[in-house]
């Protein structure tokens, strides 16, 4: 007689044999799904549904085609594979996609299991975890930067074990100098060459070009909705544009991402004019508004909707939809995206960044800052004090909320409200101070 134990094991062998093809078929579902089911024009923002459409096109077009999909880390310049009509897959955000589907500890724990430290980022070692699970779609290579952390290349070469595929490493310099540009510009050509050869896919003059246009033509418009965002009648949340580096890092370079903004800052002009034309609809006076740090918790949680909708909070602005860049010279194309990749503010110096979030919370006179301080980001969290002193020198409180963007058990609901009521308190105390009183007319003299 067959023992359960064995039976078990069949099915878990089974279950992530056709795991890909299982998911490929539910992005089909998704795809008609958002393809029929539009949203309620009244109700909500349609252009995330195109957020979303456009995601699970994208996510649809890896798992369909292998032998043209490359994994890749944040800030691998997608443009170029987009010219060359490949597909990249960044482990990063495919971490996130698992968190909100909720199998992250299932990669945790796959990865623990294989020896990967748990003391590191979550988003890698679920990434590691879901490469052992057989849940990412199949690749023809793998590339990674330096770019951010140094577990960057380190995931990519356990992952490198599982696929059997090779990785290409882009060293990103500390210094953004000409000779750095002409660097890393090196490196870009080769891994375009690299691409050629093992994808039979050639790199175009006219390719490259529409890439880059793509990407111009984004970036205008992300600028576009970061001044509609100073409007203080523009209905963006903090909490859904948190959910935006797919579009913004991944998928840049192609008509889907493009496609995502112009639908967005086309709606939320639309919306301001329509709101100011109801005064019954005017903003509260009284709301704090917020500049978020770093990321917020992927998986199914909803502490940032309450923030907005219950405790008088506005996340006016978010760190990660800053545009940091130049727009891209079509004849220079190597050296553009390289120049992108130097400057980005989480490259380089502390003072880089440091920078830009001042210049930042003034842009959109925000009463405080908030920064998500996710468990194993030594990155982040070695900057915090440093943040936390220049902020509060140029006027900005800032509060450290500890916890973690995939691992649900990291997430500590108590803790939070607490820590938060405290920081909204003292921000309400503060704007209270700092308001003119009122005198009366008899006690002139």
């Amino acid at each position: 007689m067959i023992s359960n134990r064995t039976i078990k094991a069949w099915a878990k062998r089974t279950l992530m044999r056709f795991a890909p093809f299982l998911f490929k078929e539910l992005l089909r579902f998704m795809r008609l799904y958002y393809f029929f089911f539009r949203g309620n024009k009244k109700k909500e923002l349609v252009s995330l549904r195109v957020q979303s459409r456009v995601g699970v096109i994208h996510l649809f077009n890896t798992y369909s085609h292998p032998k043209l999909t490359i994994w890749t880390t944040m800030f691998v310049p997608s443009e170029i594979l987009f010219a060359m009509g490949l597909y990249p897959f960044c482990l990063e955000i495919g971490a996130a996609l698992f968190a909100n589907l909720g199998q992250s500890s299932l990669g945790l724990l796959e990865a623990e299991s294989f020896g990967v430290p748990t003391d590191i980022c979550t988003f890698h070692r679920s990434a590691i975890g879901h490469t052992l699970r057989n849940l990412f779609p199949k690749n023809v290579l793998q590339a990674a930067t330096t770019t951010l952390c140094d577990n960057n290349t380190k995931t990519m070469k356990i992952c490198e074990t599982v696929s059997g595929k090779d990785t290409v490493v882009l060293d990103v310099p500390y210094e953004a100098d000409d000779y750095s540009v002409k660097y890393l510009a090196k490196q870009l050509e080769d891994f375009t060459k690299r691409l050629e050869v093992v994808t039979g896919k050639k790199m175009t003059r006219e390719g490259f070009e529409k890439a880059i246009q793509y990407s111009n033509q984004t970036r205008e418009k992300i600028l576009e909705i970061n001044e509609l965002r100073t409007d203080p009648y523009c209905p963006l949340t903090g909490s859904n544009a948190l959910g935006f580096m797919f579009q913004t890092y991944l998928l840049i370079g192609s008509k889907l991402s493009l496609q995502f903004f112009s639908s967005l800052a086309d709606e939320l002009r639309e919306k301001i004019d329509e709101l100011k034309k109801q005064p019954d609809l005017a903003p509260k006076k009284d709301l704090i508004k917020i500049f978020w740090l770093e990321l917020k918790p992927y998986f199914k949680i909803d502490f940032l909707e309450k923030l907005e909708k219950e405790q008088g909070v506005k996340i006016v602005f978010e760190e990660t939809n800053h545009v940091y860049w130049d727009a891209l010279d079509p004849r220079k194309p190597y050296e553009s995206l390289a120049r992108k990749l130097i400057i980005n503010h989480y490259n380089g110096p502390l003072e880089r960044r440091v920078e830009v979030t001042k210049m930042l919370a003034k842009k959109y006179q925000v009463d405080g800052v908030i920064v998500f301080s996710s468990w194993g980001c030594r990155r982040n969290n070695a900057a915090v004090p440093t943040l936390k002193r220049e902020l509060n020198k140029a006027g900005y409180p800032l509060l450290s909320l500890d916890g973690d963007c995939v691992d649900d058990h990291n997430y500590m609901p108590g803790q939070f409200s607490t820590r938060i009521e405290g920081f909204l308190e003292m921000i309400r105390g503060r704007k209270a101070t700092a308001q003119p009183q009122e005198t009366c007319a008899g006690c002139a003299g």
